[in-house]
């Protein structure tokens, strides 16, 4: 998990990621002043180096004096090229324009004496602060199509329901600094606003990604054509574990890699706060571990567990031992819940191994004392969806009487439902705060939590059966920054 430094009150906002060779550079925003674009680089994807600043907010007058908001990297011919949102003081910094700043090296950047590069078009979009308070037309991001650059930008049409004008801007130019503005490429006539709006190809098929305000999610939509007409795909789409916002995707290493901000989505459409003691904001936003995309044969998109973790063993993965005298496979009586635990403790690791359920409810365990209070990740055959959630025995300070406390951290959604009897592939990684859970390859559980740092692995049923074989894990080590 990356955060910036500081005294404790900075996070980290809206991000951008830049391939270049065999290292990739994140750009991000840094809240709460959103007046520096940060800049880090990282060869692995997972442990980050600061680098210097790429832009701040300029000196009054200018277009970008008040703010500067989300920004995303261009190459073209050996220069790179910043288009990035900018807010004024004459605005109040509630109108969003586009502005560009260049680089010949990726470190020194000169912002162009042309901004801004670009704004809202009245033809096809908010383009006054009468209709919702402020005009929206941010987070640009360019993809290139023949010998043309299309920048989808997060934007607003003019008519329809005020609560549900939201689409995906678009501005096109030949060489990155002369901005044309064009119809929107994406008005589904559903949200207020669609955030950071990004058009990949992968498979043969374009996607459109953006993150929904009204209940914090990372959607995506597919098409044959970069026009369009962009769908929704089979069984919804909703791209990556709630919390995970603001996404960017770029290829990297032969890898089509998503990375963004998280923060945990606890009640639908409000972002929780984190349970940690001692980190630079305990309230803040981080950068987690990126998310591997592939196509599946419906159009549809899986989330992977990213592979540069394989680096991170501290040792070749060993078997699980237990103590129990049936070993990994629980069995209950109606109704009831058992669970087994490793004999040994552990703080950071990669569990591997395949479950078979067949329960009312069941799954692994990890960080666990020897109340057996610890984190829960709950498969339910049936059903398609995955629960994170932490349970400990606890003493009430108004009346020193024992007690509990339960917390659902996190709820995924499975591309099939878990089959009763059926044996699935399962993958648990924690490291430090982060913790990710994948379940026949595909990733349903990835956010943070502080509450143990270590503790043992198990399995658990209720109301029926449940096993683990071939249980494996490795230890870890855990990325540094710079």
């Amino acid at each position: 998990m990356y955060a910036p430094s500081g005294f404790g009150l900075a996070e980290v906002g809206d991000v951008e990621v830049f391939p270049a060779g065999d290292r990739i550079h994140l750009f991000h925003l840094t809240l709460p002043n959103h007046d520096v674009v940060q800049h880090s680089s990282s060869d692995d994807g997972l442990a980050w180096s600061a680098l210097p600043n790429a832009i701040r907010t300029s000196d009054p007058g200018a277009c970008d004096d008040d703010q500067i908001w989300t920004m995303s990297v261009t190459e073209r011919h050996g220069r790179f090229y910043m288009l990035y949102t900018a807010l004024s003081r004459a605005d109040d910094g509630l109108v969003q324009r586009t502005a560009l700043a260049i680089s010949n090296d990726l470190t020194h950047w000169t912002k162009t004496p042309t901004n801004p590069v670009g704004e809202a078009d009245a033809r096809w979009y908010e383009a006054t602060t009468e209709a919702s308070g402020r005009v929206s037309w941010r987070d640009p991001k360019p993809i290139l199509l023949g010998d043309t650059y299309y920048a989808t930008v997060s934007a607003r049409v003019p008519t329809g329901p005020l609560h549900r004008r939201g689409c995906v801007g678009l501005l096109a130019s030949r060489d990155l600094v002369n901005w044309e503005v064009r119809p929107p490429l994406f008005a589904p006539g559903r949200y207020w606003d669609l955030e950071c709006p990004q058009v990949f190809e992968l498979g043969g098929r374009y996607y459109l990604t953006a993150a929904i305000m009204e209940d914090r999610t990372q959607r995506y939509w597919v098409a044959d054509r970069f026009e369009g007409p962009y769908t929704v795909p089979a069984g919804g789409n909703v791209l990556v574990p709630k919390g995970h916002y603001a996404g960017r995707v770029c290829t990297w290493k032969g890898m089509d890699l998503y990375f963004c901000w998280h923060r945990p989505v606890v009640v639908p459409g409000q972002f929780g706060d984190y349970d940690w003691r001692g980190f630079r904001n305990p309230f803040g936003k981080l950068v987690p571990a990126p998310l591997v995309l592939t196509p599946r044969a419906d159009g549809t998109l899986q989330c992977s567990s990213y592979p540069g973790w394989e680096e991170y063993r501290k040792a070749a993965a060993a078997p699980v031992v237990t103590d129990a005298p049936a070993g990994w496979q629980v069995e209950t009586t109606p109704g009831g819940m058992q669970t087994v635990a490793s004999a040994q403790a552990a703080s950071d690791f990669l569990l591997e191994g395949t479950l078979t359920l067949s329960a009312a409810a069941g799954g692994l365990a990890f960080r666990l004392d020897d109340d057996e209070g610890g984190y829960t990740v709950t498969l339910t055959p049936g059903s398609r969806d995955v629960v994170l959630a932490k349970s400990f025995s606890t003493i009430r300070p108004e009346d020193d009487r024992p007690w509990f406390r339960y917390q659902e951290l996190q709820r995924g959604a499975l591309y099939e439902p878990v089959a009763a009897g059926v044996p699935i592939p399962v993958r648990l990684l924690v490291v430090g705060t982060y913790i990710e859970c994948s379940v026949n390859g595909e990733v349903v559980i990835a956010t943070a939590s502080h509450e143990r740092q270590s503790g043992r692995v198990g399995l658990w049923a209720e109301s029926g059966s449940a096993s683990l074989e071939d249980a494996r894990w490795s230890p870890l080590r855990r990325p540094e920054h710079s």
